[in-house]
């Protein structure tokens, strides 16, 4: 359990960095953004799905494939999209607040779909974690104008919401069902998969939006820092980190992952502390310890409920 902790956390500290590497691309709209990001990250997947001598993905059935190819879809632009909707709909504030609540969504969704643990016992974290998030957006949410009028902005948040949350579920399960396809060979797949919709997603901006595409002739300085921040967010926050979270999916109940999930939350704000140069306020200090606590609950349940199953397993066997 210690090491899938380790690999969850990995992946949650990477993401973070999604919320901060954009702010460095400007002149760049979201979607070129993602296109960028899941081309750098389909076409290193690619390179190492040719190296084919060290890894074995070629020998995959045609069902393992098309998984793949529907999961990429869903986890990156399918989600993706929704982000870049609710945002411009609705606002940063409410769309946080409404992906914060993936671990509770995941948690209660996950334990549904295979019952680990009590319904009961998610409760408590729960509720720490949503008052958490209210916490740290309190101010950004009474602030904003627009929360009660633009109701496609809500309900995009909450599509990104869902599919996120069916996508955690439906890959550890895959994972779990499918334990002979190898944590790193299922990352380098889905890489494949995104390369093929970020090709048609690239195909349709230049079609759609041919006088946008001259930012990408003309060197200079937005363009290196778009190609580096493409680089960075395909190679590293796409493929290192759903190799991570595919071994932690693997190793660790989906409860327990969807409330480790928050810890992507924390580590964006931290990362926007950091570039801020700013301490967060008292009233995000107390939410943040919320959320901590929820995680701590959450692992100090699932351990010992895992540790009695051990005891009565041994007492089975002994008897």
């Amino acid at each position: 359990m210690f090491n899938g902790i380790i690999c969850a956390l990995g992946a949650c500290l990477i993401w973070g960095m999604i919320f901060v590497i954009p702010q460095y691309m400007e002149g760049f709209s979201s979607l070129e953004i993602a296109t960028g990001r899941y081309l750098a990250y389909g076409i290193a997947s690619c390179l190492l799905f040719l190296n084919a001598k060290r890894m074995k993905t070629s020998g995959y059935p045609l069902s393992i494939w098309t998984k793949a190819l529907g999961y990429s879809l869903i986890s990156s632009f399918g989600y993706y999209i929704f982000v870049v909707l609710s945002l411009r709909y609705a606002s940063p504030a409410i769309c946080a607040l409404i992906l914060g609540i993936s671990p509770i969504t995941i948690a209660f969704y996950g334990n549904w779909k295979q019952r680990e643990c009590s319904n009961r016992s998610l409760i408590l974290p729960s509720v720490l974690i949503l008052a958490g998030l209210i916490l740290i957006n309190y101010f950004p949410i009474v602030e904003s104008p627009s929360v009660s009028t633009h109701l496609i902005g809500l309900l995009c948040g909450f599509a990104c919401l869902g599919t996120w949350t069916w996508y955690v579920v439906a890959n550890a399960r895959f994972l779990k069902q499918n334990p002979e396809v190898d944590s790193n060979d299922w990352a380098t797949l889905l890489g494949v998969g995104t390369f093929f919709w970020a090709l048609v997603f690239a195909a349709g901006l230049c079609l759609f939006n041919p006088e946008g595409m001259g930012k990408f002739t003309h060197l200079g300085d937005p363009l290196l820092r778009f190609v580096i921040g493409c680089t960075v967010l395909g190679l590293l926050c796409s493929w290192v980190g759903t190799y991570l979270w595919n071994r932690g999916s693997f190793q660790l109940p989906v409860s327990l992952m969807g409330q480790l999930n928050i810890f992507e939350t924390i580590f964006g704000l931290v990362f926007v502390y950091i570039l801020d140069q700013r301490l967060p306020p008292a009233l995000e200090c107390v939410g943040i310890l919320l959320l901590l606590s929820a995680v701590i609950y959450g692992i100090h349940s699932f351990t010992k409920s895992s540790s009695v199953q051990t005891q009565q397993q041994g007492q089975l066997d002994n008897a």
